[in-house]
């Protein structure tokens, strides 16, 4: 027996890539190694109105509400500059149920469920992968066949090694964080907050009806100090800033102090001959901005469509078209993640904005993917807000101005190269029961 699709990785890239073929009549194979309902906590459950999108293609947009209101609004601060970007429509459900909700969803689409089963070894015939080897709890194996296998298995991928995916843009990220849940005060706003102070970001989101969960990043050569007592260390560094202090003291935490002390960020190849990866098996980036889960539904979907096609080059295409989706937020959500992005040139912009509905409005149609987080503020407006500064004695801005310019060009230039790695040939459209076409 032979299936059209083998998915390892059951939670939010590979359950809707599943959803999305069964629905359209094919064979496919869910495969992972834990049970569900089960916790995925390294995550920041940030679903953005874009990823609610995709949800609500599949039909399961009110079942995701229902565990998590929408978010109102999207607040951020640097130092004391705090703006509220009213971006309605996100959701933040933790993981436990999220997955078991795609999962399901995918099951009741068409897709077989292999569970409590993790790939040991993939199958081939020449250089092409036909399957894979899936080991039981009590050492079992089965040879699963299929025409495309799929690594939805996270950032430490077994698919993606064991074909030999390679690595690019890779780098270890200058924070460490720690995080936990707490119960929600009866007065908390359906708002999530991410705050830059000084070398830190603290972040909080409202997760499902009656929690939110608090962490901060911090500089990595820190986490000595914190490994000592993370819950007496997370606590304190939480309620030093006064929009957070409320929040640690209205209740003890609800779980164990959680951490992810010394993280890779990466894009991969992400297809080959009779396999392809998607989610954080493909493209991991520092979860500061919240883009991950959003990132992982879109390109499920853009796999699945690939998928359709049923040719090697319709897979290479969604890898190189998925590098080009998604350099510009892989870099900015790098740029947030770093110890320094609280400086001066950040201060000006962030007064600029505070004051500016239509800089407001671009910040939505970025989360909404709709413009690229560069296109914002045009380097024209920056170029005048600097000299302004200048000239009323802030030289401060000077040297962050620089590396601002000086990366922006790179990483624009890699953009157009990227550009042109993406096969010419226009790719069928997947029929419109089946797949919306990405607005990405």
């Amino acid at each position: 027996m032979g299936w059209d699709a083998i998915i390892v990785g059951a939670r939010c890239a590979g359950s809707p890539c599943a959803h999305f073929l069964a629905r359209a009549g094919k064979r496919v194979l869910l495969v992972d190694a834990a049970s569900f309902p089960s916790d995925q906590p390294m995550s920041t459950h940030f679903i953005q109105p874009y990823g609610m999108r995709v949800i609500d293609e599949l039909g399961l947009g009110d079942r995701v509400r229902d565990i998590a209101p929408p978010i109102t609004t999207l607040a951020s601060s640097c130092d004391d500059i705090v703006i509220d970007f009213h971006i309605p429509g996100g959701c933040c459900p933790r993981r436990i149920e999220l997955d078991h909700v795609l999962l399901e969803g995918a099951r009741a689409a068409g897709a077989e469920v292999l569970l409590q089963h993790r790939v040991v070894d993939v199958l081939r015939e020449q250089d092409r992968v036909v399957g894979v080897i899936a080991e039981d709890r009590d050492g079992n194996k089965r040879e699963l066949r299929a025409r495309v296998v799929v690594g939805a298995d996270g950032r430490n991928s077994t698919i993606a090694d064991l074909v030999g995916a390679e690595k690019y843009f890779n780098y270890i990220g200058p924070r460490a964080f720690y995080w936990a849940y707490w119960p929600r005060p009866a007065s908390f706003e359906q708002r999530t907050l991410i705050a830059f102070r000084g070398q830190n970001v603290r972040l909080v989101f409202p997760v499902n009806r009656d929690q939110i969960i608090m962490g901060i990043g911090f500089p990595r050569d820190e986490v000595d100090r914190w490994k000592a007592d993370p819950r007496a260390a997370l606590t304190a560094a939480l309620r030093e800033d006064p929009a957070f202090a409320p929040l640690v003291d209205s209740g003890e935490p609800l779980t164990k102090i959680l951490g992810m002390v010394k993280v890779e960020y990466f894009m991969r190849r992400a297809a080959g001959p009779g396999w392809a990866l998607v989610g954080d098996a493909g493209l991991h980036k520092d979860p500061t901005a919240g883009f991950g889960i959003t990132d992982a539904l879109r390109d499920a979907r853009n796999l699945a469509a690939a998928i359709l096609e049923e040719t090697d080059a319709a897979l290479e295409r969604y890898w190189r078209q998925r590098d080009v989706d998604s350099l510009e937020l892989f870099n900015y959500a790098g740029d947030l993640g770093e110890p320094d992005y609280d400086n001066p040139l950040t201060h000006l912009i962030y007064r600029k904005m505070q004051h500016s509905a239509e800089l407001q409005d671009r910040v939505r149609r970025m989360f909404e993917r709709e413009l690229s987080p560069y296109a914002i503020i045009t380097p024209g407006k920056v170029i005048r807000w600097t000299l302004g500064a200048m000239l009323r004695g802030k030289l401060d801005v000077l040297g962050p101005f620089f590396r601002a310019g000086k990366r922006g060009t790179e990483i624009a230039r890699e953009l157009e190269r990227r550009k042109q790695l993406v096969p010419r040939e226009a790719a069928p459209t997947a029929p419109k029961n089946y797949l919306e076409p990405s607005r990405v």
